[in-house]
């Protein structure tokens, strides 16, 4: 029987405190999860950070099992195993931080048998951003899908160490085509499959900016690993312009700030069809510089997966992850849990903020909470 009361952290811009908050009913279209492992993002320290008098059970990467289904979810049933990219800013029941988590049917997915819990609130909020960039703001080819001419395109992913940048670059090199009949069991399993799916590395030429993980990308298979430390702004905007033999038209900003997307507008001027997406807000006028330089820009807002123009994309690829990280072909980033379940957010979120965290996602154990 679901709780009437369970703990939350309530965030503000320095508190961090475990409340006793009612456990929330889900409406038409969500479901209720009881929450095993949830996971960090930076958003979660700069939402209560920067918003004057925000405060709230921040949060939104949630993994556990269905408690409660609403009106018109037939996708779930209490007791599957899944993962959920809860909507942001929806209020303390949206939250992740906490034992159970309000979500969208259609931003909530199965995880298969083989899959953690741990494993699988990686795949959430940084997964579709990832998702909305590369392949909605800036057009570039899905699995299946191929465009003419025999060059491949180019990307360049800076950020390619951060999870979006994770999640970017193997949506960019790694070329799936479902084509099987599967039945998912209710306990979060798959049966025999009739067929398989296809999935090789191929896809864009992909170019990362990153620093100390270099091996991590390209384990992942990235062509080209151009190194940001201790070189000056002018010297990265002529490694970006020669890479690919100067071939490259796209770029995912995924750190969006110190002049990286300046950086990139520089590089590609004077290409035609330069186009770059980036994740954090711009000044106007740096825009519109950037424009006169021929370069289109366009912000990837993962937001747009809850009542924007991404939710059937945000749909199909959440359906689309949990099957092939069951099969091997989609890693999850690498896990680093935080000790103390949500007493361990404090924690995590002043890693994050002292910029402590490279190539690896703070998950914690709602079971490790103290008191439960």
């Amino acid at each position: 029987m679901t709780p009437k009361t369970q703990k939350s952290v309530w965030i503000g811009k320095t508190d961090r405190i475990i409340k006793d908050l009612p456990v929330p009913s889900p409406e038409k279209g969500e479901v209720l999860i009881k929450n095993v492992a949830v996971a960090s993002n930076p958003k979660d320290w700069k939402l209560p950070y920067y918003i004057p008098d925000y405060a709230a059970v921040e949060g939104n990467d949630v993994a556990g099992y269905v408690e409660q289904v609403g009106e018109g979810v037939t996708k779930f049933k209490v007791g599957d195993k899944v993962a959920a990219f809860t909507k942001m800013r929806g209020g303390d029941r949206t939250g992740a931080y906490q034992q159970y988590s309000i979500a969208p049917s259609h931003t909530t997915f199965h995880l298969g048998l083989e899959t953690s819990f741990e494993d699988g609130s990686t795949l959430t909020l940084a997964y579709m951003t990832a998702v909305v960039g590369v392949y909605q703001r800036l057009g570039l080819p899905q699995p299946g899908q191929k465009k003419e001419g025999s060059k491949k395109e180019g990307l360049l992913i800076w950020g390619g160490a951060t999870t979006v940048g994770y999640f970017a670059i193997q949506l960019a090199k790694v070329r799936c085509i479902d084509s099987w009949v599967s039945c998912w069991r209710t306990d979060g399993g798959r049966d025999v499959d009739t067929s398989t799916s296809i999935c090789q590395m191929s896809g864009l030429y992909v170019v990362a900016v990153a620093g100390s993980s270099a091996p991590l990308l390209s384990s992942l298979g990235v062509d080209e690993i151009l190194d940001y430390r201790n070189k000056s702004h002018e010297d990265l905007v002529s490694e970006i312009r020669k890479a690919y033999d100067g071939q490259l038209h796209y770029a995912f900003d995924v750190v969006s700030e110190n002049g990286t997307l300046e950086a990139i507008a520089e590089a590609f001027q004077g290409r035609s069809g330069a186009k770059a997406t980036y994740t954090l807000t711009y000044d106007n006028k740096v825009l519109d510089e950037i424009k006169e330089k021929g370069v289109e820009t366009v912000r990837t807002l993962v937001g747009t997966a809850h009542g924007g123009d991404s939710e059937a994309l945000a749909e199909e690829y959440f359906d689309k992850v949990g099957r092939w990280v069951e099969e091997g072909s989609f890693k999850p980033m690498k896990v680093t849990i935080v000790p103390g379940g949500l007493g361990g957010v404090k924690e995590g979120l002043r890693r994050l903020q002292e910029g402590e965290v490279r190539g690896e996602k703070l998950v914690y154990r709602i079971n490790e909470t103290e008191g439960l």
